[in-house]
């Protein structure tokens, strides 16, 4: 296994340069993906790049935790990328919704709340030709990043583990990058006070092994 903080590299043996070749392209199709999803909810650029990053932090920390943890590099790197495109659904909800100023009504929670199957939807649309564990990856991430560990997420109200791993992971990664960002209903807030929150289960219940992986790279998280 390679351990590092670096981004995810694979070795491909001698003759393998057309799979490098087509990860590339998948890259640079996930990038494409994640300007659209930008542009459309009104984030920065720096919002993508900083989930993917932080996805892989925390993925790689848990993997230096579990002596039979199976996560190979190509599945971090899966995983980072399917972050990314976490919130796709959202190009199918209106405006007037996601730029709402104030509190959202329950009809209109519900509505925002479709943006995890309308974002299964798409990656199944789009997976035609795709490679097919980034395929699976996306779908758990665009799924279930809401699900919670007690059950209080949403839309399936998974249990604990029954919530794939890329997903809750994830879920946590998004939840850090969302406080931390300035959006038109509200006011970023600092690192240190959202990894406070996030720990004292402010911010909803998360898997308690990943909360001990944010505090290991929270000084990490924090320079991003």
């Amino acid at each position: 296994m390679c351990e590092g903080d670096g981004e995810v590299r694979i070795s491909t043996p001698d003759g393998s340069e057309e799979i490098a070749e087509r990860m590339e392209q998948t890259n640079r199709m996930v990038d494409i993906l994640s300007d659209i999803i930008e542009f459309r909810n009104g984030e920065s650029g720096s919002h993508v790049r900083q989930i993917r990053r932080i996805t892989e932090l925390l993925l790689r920390e848990y993997r230096r935790r579990n002596d039979d943890c199976v996560l190979s590099d190509g599945d971090i790197m899966r995983i980072s990328l399917a972050a990314a495109i976490h919130d796709i659904g959202k190009i199918a909800i209106s405006s007037e919704i996601l730029d709402k100023c104030g509190k959202l009504t329950p009809e209109e929670f519900s509505i925002i709340k479709d943006h995890t199957l309308i974002g299964v939807d798409m990656v199944k649309e789009l997976a035609a030709d795709s490679d097919k564990p980034l395929v699976k990856n996306a779908y758990e991430v665009c799924r279930w990043h809401h699900e919670r560990y007690d059950g209080s997420g949403y839309p399936d109200g998974l249990v604990g583990e029954e919530i794939p791993l890329s997903a809750r992971v994830v879920g946590l990664a998004d939840v850090y990058c969302t406080m931390t960002a300035d959006r038109i209903y509200k006011k970023a807030l600092d690192h240190d006070t959202v990894i406070r929150l996030i720990l004292e289960g402010k911010c909803g219940v998360f898997d308690p092994e990943l909360l001990e992986c944010l505090k290991a790279v929270a000084d990490r998280i924090a320079v991003l």
